[in-house]
This record gives C-alpha cells, sequence and structure tokens, in this order.
C-alpha cells in the first residue's frame, strides 16, 4: 500500500529549496571533478583489496557486506549533489512562486 504523500509548510519548502540549490551548488565548485575522481579511486581500492583478499585468505560475509556498503556510501554521498536538482517535492506542496515572494 503506498503511503500517503506528507503536506510541508511554505517555510518547509522555502528551505529544502534552499537546501537543495545549495547541494547542487557544490558540482560547480573547480574541486569537484577532484572529489569525484578520488571517490572513485578508492571504489576501485577497495575492489582490488577485496578480490585480493577473496583469492587469498577469504572473507567472510559479514566482510563482505562491510566493503560493498564502504562502496555504497560512497557513491551515495558523491550523487547527492549530482541529484539535487532532480529531487521531486510533494504534489500537494505550495506552488515556487508562493515561496519565493514570501519573504
Amino acid at each position: 500500500m503506498a503511503r500517503p504523500r506528507r503536506v510541508i509548510s511554505l517555510e518547509e519548502r522555502r528551505e529544502l529549496l534552499l537546501r537543495r540549490g545549495d547541494l547542487a551548488n557544490l558540482t560547480a565548485l573547480p574541486n569537484w571533478v577532484v572529489f569525484c575522481t578520488v571517490v572513485e579511486e578508492e571504489v576501485e581500492r577497495i575492489k582490488r583489496s577485496m578480490m585480493a583478499r577473496m583469492m587469498g585468505q577469504g572473507m567472510t560475509l559479514e566482510q563482505q557486506a562491510f566493503e560493498r556498503g564502504r562502496i555504497v556510501g560512497l557513491r551515495a554521498a558523491r550523487s547527492v549533489p549530482e541529484h539535487a536538482q532532480r529531487a521531486e517535492l510533494t504534489e500537494s506542496s505550495p506552488k515556487e512562486e508562493e515561496v519565493s515572494s514570501r519573504e
């Protein structure tokens, strides 16, 4: 069963829009590409380490899950600013014009 949509106030919507804008602006920073490169390098390092450990002494399922979780977490942290502008607000929220005109 679908969860009912939450109605947010004008103030909550305004704060959400400002936060999403701030997050999206991170991708425009000159060092954003460096950050993304470092994240992917770390992901590759984790994968190589896992492969070596699996081929050698082996890894428990818990260790594998931990390392996979690290990879997912790194990629998730990188994707938040990239997806900030695409996030949808609820249909029951006030219109954007109402939010921007009310300060």
